[in-house]
């Protein structure tokens, strides 16, 4: 099966789910999601004043959690529901409505590019890759997260989390895409190698929850 990932789509499903999605997303992880996105910043050594670029930010998690560390934050995804949330989380952040394979940025303008759970829903994932490289500075470091080994672990979770989000949500729908998403996305390894044939070189991979959750740490 190949997943329809047309950008309308896409983007009318997460403007669907938006209101929902960060208590869902704690239903799906089990309560780890936020403690593991924690984790995963604390791998790059962000200073103050460091200008950061979180891609499909969503909610504003991982941008939330950076600005944490005095960092210059900016936000940006296409789910204008899901910005409007962001922004009311976090009031001193810059949040964009964009699109990730082109985006509004001159070369070379951030210290560091994170990504999380977001290249998977994208069409064009190797434009988006294309520009993240393009806008980081040189040796600046690109932080990707997603879902990661397909494991014993990984099939418990594909079957059990339908059936919680139900419970739940009215747009179950929505989650039986992303569950699809998982299941037909690259492996960590692959994707190291997809970012480095777009010129990154690898630093880190750290993965989470028995590999169920990777976390690849790119440098340009």
């Amino acid at each position: 099966m190949t997943l329809d990932k047309n950008p309308e789509k896409i983007h009318t499903m997460f403007n669907l789910i938006s209101e929902k999605y960060d208590f869902i997303n704690d239903v799906m992880s089990f309560g780890t999601q936020k403690f593991i996105k924690s984790c995963c910043i604390k791998n790059l050594d962000i200073k103050s004043g460091d200008s950061v670029l979180d891609l499909c930010c969503g909610t504003g998690d991982l941008a939330g959690m950076i600005k944490n560390r005095g960092a210059n934050v900016t936000g940006i995804d296409f789910s204008e529901k899901m910005l409007d949330i962001a922004k009311d989380r976090f009031s001193d952040i810059c949040w964009l409505q964009g699109d990730v394979t082109n985006l509004p940025f001159p070369d070379e303008s951030f210290d560091y590019v994170v990504m999380g759970f977001g290249l998977r829903n994208i069409r064009n994932a190797e434009k988006a890759i294309e520009e993240t490289y393009r806008v980081l500075k040189p040796n600046g470091k690109f932080m990707h997260i997603d879902f990661g080994e397909k494991n014993f672990l990984s099939s418990i979770y594909d079957k059990v989390t339908p059936l919680l989000v139900k419970f739940f949500t009215e747009n179950s729908f929505a989650y039986s895409y992303l569950i699809q998403s998982k299941r037909e996305f690259l492996s960590p390894d692959e994707l190291i190698k997809d970012f480095e044939s777009k010129g990154f070189k690898f630093q880190k991979r750290k993965d989470y929850l028995f590999s169920v959750i990777s976390c690849q740490i790119m440098k340009k």
